[in-house]
């Protein structure tokens, strides 16, 4: 019988209990009892959404987020690559690709950086850049970047263990490597001189990206039962704001590492055991002063960023990074809830339920909690996918399903770049799609 690699991630919930940050039972709130649904707005008739504009380069992973990207439907594909890779038990996640001066760089889970061009899906060069790794249970690689005002790239990118270095993107050759103590935890962030990432330990680290040095360490502390996560720290202003355990998030000075503020989002017991974890293993969001945090113990919440008040809480969250545009956060849900909600009020504005496990009426195979990947906003339309790689394409005004495109099962949430959309999927395959 396989072994839904959730059951690895998350053993020491089923088996185990929750951390001492837990909510009390009485004050949590069953969003998927009828007597507890959500008040849609009525007054607003739309989603009010930014108007579709092209994104040029993705420099940090899931940075798209914050885009109506654009895109012409219906699609059509355009090319595929073998990125020779898979998700399975020794791999759980595959890392996310960046998109840089209109080329796409990929790092797979054995270490292999690739440089593709974007248009026709040829590879430039593949290098292996990372040595010796059988498999990524501690952690997932990971990439970021940057592109200078000549037009020249340097790639950034930690194996899931403790080897940091920087390279050269048009020829891939090594500019620095360091090695941490410490395996890192979660995705790395590039901006401006600086590169972030946390470790295992619960270090929070700005690195001259020029040289590897550290600026600036600060402990932050680590949850006991801490998870799986490719979170990755956001920069906000002069700030940053970084996804901790247990539910914790902390918003830090780009300029000394001092903590400003904290906040804790914690646990829904009403989910089942395998989220009662407070960690937040999405990535944050960060638009107008405003930060929108998504827990995967079943809660998402606003704060004022220079004030830390909390603006909204509501109980809905998830695994994936929402996507925001215009006045609204699309959140993907746990058991298949996928959400609209203003981001001033923190009203739905409408809601799709979507099955909460497959095999459910299987007489042969085994129940699984079901995992849909997105959202991803392109042409005004939510895109989710389900475990059987069907895209499903919504309407982003009211949740009206518009068509859906067969794929095969991703292994993340589709990815637009350049009027196109950029498919990974859970066998390894790269696909294009216009």
């Amino acid at each position: 019988m396989q072994i839904n690699f959730f059951l690895i991630i998350f053993f020491i919930f089923i088996l185990g209990c929750s951390s001492e940050k837990d909510t009390k039972l009485e004050n949590t709130v069953n969003i998927f009892d009828r007597k507890n649904v959500l008040a849609t707005i009525v007054e607003k008739n739309d989603a009010k959404l930014d108007i579709p504009r092209d994104v040029k380069n993705i420099t940090n992973a899931k940075s798209y987020n914050l885009t109506n990207s654009s895109a012409k439907f219906p699609l059509k594909k355009i090319w595929q690559v073998n990125t020779d890779q898979v998700i399975d038990d020794e791999n759980p996640y595959l890392p996310d690709p960046i998109y840089l001066s209109r080329n796409l760089y990929l790092l797979n889970n054995y270490g292999v950086l690739y440089k593709i061009k974007a248009n026709n899906g040829q590879i430039i060069w593949k290098k292996l850049i990372f040595k010796n790794l059988e498999n990524t249970i501690i952690g997932t690689p990971a990439l970021s970047g940057i592109l200078s005002n000549g037009g020249e790239v340097t790639i950034y990118a930690h194996n899931g263990l403790n080897e940091i270095l920087a390279l050269n993107g048009e020829n891939g050759n090594v500019i620095w490597k360091k090695n941490h103590r410490l395996p890192i935890r979660g995705g790395i962030t590039s901006h401006e001189n600086s590169i972030f990432v946390s470790d295992f330990d619960g270090n929070f680290l700005s690195i001259n990206n020029k040289n590897g040095k550290i600026n600036w360490n600060i402990f932050l502390g680590s949850d006991y039962s801490s998870v799986y996560t490719s979170a990755r720290p956001v920069v906000a202003e002069n700030k940053i704001i970084v996804p901790g355990t247990g539910g914790a998030f902390f918003i830090i000075s780009n300029d000394t590492g001092d903590v400003l503020w904290n906040e804790n989002i914690s646990s829904n017991k009403q989910l089942p055991k395998i989220f009662h974890s407070g960690d937040i293993i999405a990535n944050p969001i960060y638009h107008k002063g405003k930060i929108y945090i998504v827990s995967q113990s079943g809660f998402t919440a606003a704060f004022d960023i220079n004030t830390s008040e909390e603006l909204w809480n509501i109980a809905t969250g998830g695994l994936e990074t929402p996507t925001l545009s215009g006045e609204t956060i699309f959140v993907n849900g746990h058991m298949g809830l996928l959400t609209a909600i203003d981001i001033e009020t923190g009203k739905l504005r409408w809601k799709k339920k979507y099955p909460s496990y497959i095999n459910e009426n299987s007489l042969f195979s085994e129940k699984e909690i079901a995992i849909y990947k997105g959202p991803t906003l392109a042409d005004s339309k939510v895109l989710l996918s389900n475990l059987d790689g069907k895209i499903i394409i919504i309407d982003a005004n009211n949740g009206n399903e518009i068509s859906n495109l067969n794929i095969d099962k991703l292994a993340l949430s589709p990815i637009p770049a350049d009027n196109k959309l950029i498919f990974l999927t859970a066998k390894g395959k790269l696909l294009a799609y216009k």
